[in-house]
């Protein structure tokens, strides 16, 4: 019997195809679920803790609210709902939505190397220095900054070198505006995965590109980083009159100050929030989860005012 050699990325070519034919026939509720599953992986834990704590924390505790003494006030308890809302934003995902909204808002400002790390900053930088940079040519500088990559990550890989060059396709294509970002992650880490362990590498942990001596990047935060880093380099690099190399430097020096700064402001904004949350947490004077009770009414109700000479006579007791 010959056996004939398989073709991993016509595999994953072909399983694509049959994945999205089945998509069209099957929309509505499959894409949503897919769609859901997609956004958790993408994002790690942050997509993990936001799914865990909406789905089994903020979602019920919020329903229980707006159902609470239902039937006594006859229509929904909207201020029970409301607060139970607030409280659940505040107790949970705003930790993380404080400081990602100004890395956002930084990110707009400034450009979207503000949205990656000073270490990856650095690594960047060394990479960049060893690429052929055409400052006014952004396609070609993206495309050299690969080929360093791809020189430096898997120049003494032995086997499966196929796989390198469908890693390289996939960087390409992971540039491209209007891209299937999060699919082409996925597959990028299925494609290292399999080139990892077929050459010995980081068998505990086979998404891990590394370049260079020490530089080691999850493969899927290394696709974001590097989108998000030769987006700004090439737009600023069109618009600059300095040499590549004074150019490089000033760059990098920019862009590492400025993602110092949004540290401590993330870190400030979060500190104030934290500060302020106990005048937010209640948004009603009293808990409005007794609305509608029959008991507390009738406590309400028959509250009555002392006169001075019945207080004197209280205290004296």
């Amino acid at each position: 019997m010959k056996l004939q050699q398989i073709s991993y990325a016509r595999s994953i070519n072909n399983n694509n195809t049959e994945y999205n034919r089945r998509q069209k026939k099957n929309p509505s509720f499959g894409n949503i679920a897919v769609g859901f599953a997609n956004f958790i992986e993408n994002n790690g834990f942050l997509g993990e803790f936001l799914t865990i704590d909406t789905c089994g924390m903020m979602a019920p505790r919020t329903v229980q609210g707006y159902l609470r003494n239902k039937e006594e006030l006859g229509h929904l308890n909207y201020k029970a709902g409301q607060e139970e809302l607030v409280r659940e934003l505040l107790s949970g995902p705003a930790f993380f939505y404080v400081p990602l909204t100004v890395i956002t808002a930084a990110g707009l400002l400034r450009g979207k190397a503000a949205k990656v790390q000073t270490k990856v900053l650095e690594s960047f930088k060394t990479l960049m220095k060893a690429t052929p940079v055409n400052l006014k040519n952004a396609a070609e500088t993206k495309n050299n900054f690969i080929d360093t990559v791809i020189d430096k990550a898997f120049g003494d890989y032995s086997k499966e070198t196929k796989l390198v060059d469908k890693l390289k396709e996939l960087m390409q294509n992971y540039l491209k505006k209007g891209s299937p970002k999060g699919e082409i992650r996925k597959e990028a880490d299925k494609v290292l995965t399999k080139l990892n362990k077929a050459n010995g590498r980081f068998l505990d942990n086979a998404d891990t590109i590394k370049i260079g001596d020490n530089a080691q990047f999850n493969i899927k935060d290394f696709f974001k980083d590097m989108s998000n880093y030769l987006d700004d380099f090439t737009n600023k690099a069109s618009k600059t009159k300095k040499p590549a190399e004074e150019f490089i430097e000033h760059f990098h020096k920019k862009a590492k100050d400025f993602r110092n700064l949004i540290n401590i402001l993330a870190v400030s904004a979060l500190s104030a929030f934290l500060l302020i949350i106990p005048k937010l947490y209640q948004t009603s004077k009293s808990f409005p989860g007794k609305d509608g009770l029959n008991t507390g009414e009738a406590n309400n109700n028959t509250q009555t005012t002392l006169s001075p000479d019945e207080n004197q006579v209280k205290e004296a007791v």
